[in-house]
């Protein structure tokens, strides 16, 4: 009786198939420590961006809703004057006009509260310019050795924490702002900075 064999010619082959499936599998890169506080560095200035950038552009709409406001109380007082003086009803209409507008304008400029806004924009962006240099001083240290690696983890951690703290306070009305001067800060959202923008950032010694 003949007896069949398995083909083991195949075998190594199909070793090493699945050899390469289980490379696919493995992460195609591994960050580091170093790495990470990078990229969160690079977190930082794109946020510290941002908010200032949206407190510069309301620190502008600001101005144009105020000088509209202060152009309608003049051209009342002048319309009303005029109608005083001349005794004619149209420019006491313009004068009721323009004292409508200027009152519609005041308004939308209470509801919108664009002081409170910027105040807090400012706020986020200086409290991010300031964990910004605390970043740089953690890479400094680290890079001088002065710390151990579970030391550098937790001020890591504590400073996260403080972004997430910051972006806790920003105001909600302005998200969809916020995320569009992010994107307008990289091609894509949320994409991080590249080495050679972070170096600018850092000493050449980081």
């Amino acid at each position: 009786r003949r007896r069949y064999l398995p083909d083991t010619s195949r075998i190594p082959a199909a070793r090493a198939k699945a050899g390469g499936l289980h490379a696919i599998r493995q992460p195609m890169f591994q960050i580091t420590l170093l790495d990470h506080l990078r990229l969160s560095f690079g977190s930082a200035i794109h946020a510290y961006k941002a908010h200032s950038a949206i407190a510069e552009r309301l620190t502008k709409r600001l101005w144009q809703v105020r000088i509209g406001e202060l152009v309608l109380l003049a051209g009342a007082v002048g319309a009303a004057l005029t109608a005083s003086y001349r005794g004619q009803m149209r420019y006491a209409v313009l004068a009721a006009v323009l004292s409508g507008a200027a009152l519609a304008v005041f308004t939308v400029y209470v509801a919108i509260n664009l002081e409170a806004r910027i105040y807090a924009h400012r706020w986020c962006a200086s409290r991010l310019w300031l964990i910004r240099e605390k970043y740089r001083a953690l890479l400094s240290e680290m890079r001088d050795g002065m710390l151990s690696p579970e030391a550098v983890r937790e001020r890591r951690d504590q400073l996260l924490n403080e972004m997430h703290a910051v972006d806790d306070h920003a105001p909600l009305v302005d998200r969809p702002t916020y995320q569009s001067a992010r994107q307008a800060l990289a091609s894509v959202a949320e994409t991080p900075l590249t080495d050679e923008e972070i170096d600018a950032f850092l000493p050449q010694s980081l």
